[in-house]
């Protein structure tokens, strides 16, 4: 009996320790942008925003001692979300929204081309959670067509994580900081 006792405690103590994996979410945009405003009315249309990534609902990994021991997913509609909030972002550095090319000076089209983010399960004193966001994003003005790649990377330490619900404030520091630096871009 004292040997159940003890593989039901141990059962409990293991299971209390696992790493719970579930869907990781993504706030809705909050403005946040202090830089330049559009000064001369500019007229943005949106061509698209895609998400170029051959696997969307996977964004990122947990490592243990160099091994990936479990995938973050999210089931997050990241191309709809980048839509609404550069819209949201483009409104408030006070650009116009057209609606046709004919009424639009700039086209832009936006295509997420990375979202990683890596937990490291055995860093317990140093930067153990790191993340990037790769977007490329294609502006037409006239004749003149620039693409541009926008990197933004962040890490930092949190105290040792059983959860991947503990990963979503990176996965919106990173979003907001990668949508506004689209809109500095459009801004320049």
């Amino acid at each position: 009996m004292k040997k159940l006792y003890s593989l039901v405690a141990a059962i409990i103590v293991m299971s209390g320790c696992s790493y719970k994996n579930e869907a990781i979410e993504l706030s809705a945009y909050k403005p946040q942008y202090l830089g330049k405003t559009a000064q001369d009315q500019n007229s943005v249309l949106f061509v698209s925003v895609t998400d170029a990534r051959d696997d969307k609902t996977s964004i990122g990994y947990v490592e243990a001692n160099g091994v990936e021991t479990s995938k973050f997913y999210s089931y997050v509609d990241f191309a709809s979300r980048y839509k609404e909030a550069l819209t949201t972002a483009l409104q408030s550095a006070k650009f116009n929204l057209a609606k046709s090319a004919a009424e639009a000076n700039v086209t832009i089209g936006v295509k997420i081309k990375t979202i990683q983010i890596v937990y490291n399960d055995t860093n317990k004193f140093d930067e153990n959670l790191r993340g990037k966001i790769v977007v490329e994003v294609t502006r037409t003005k006239g004749d003149k067509t620039l693409v541009q790649t926008i990197t933004q990377q962040e890490g930092k330490w949190i105290k040792p994580s059983y959860t991947s619900k503990d990963i979503e404030p990176l996965l919106d520091s990173l979003f907001t900081d990668s949508v506004n630096s689209i809109e500095a871009k459009l801004a320049e």
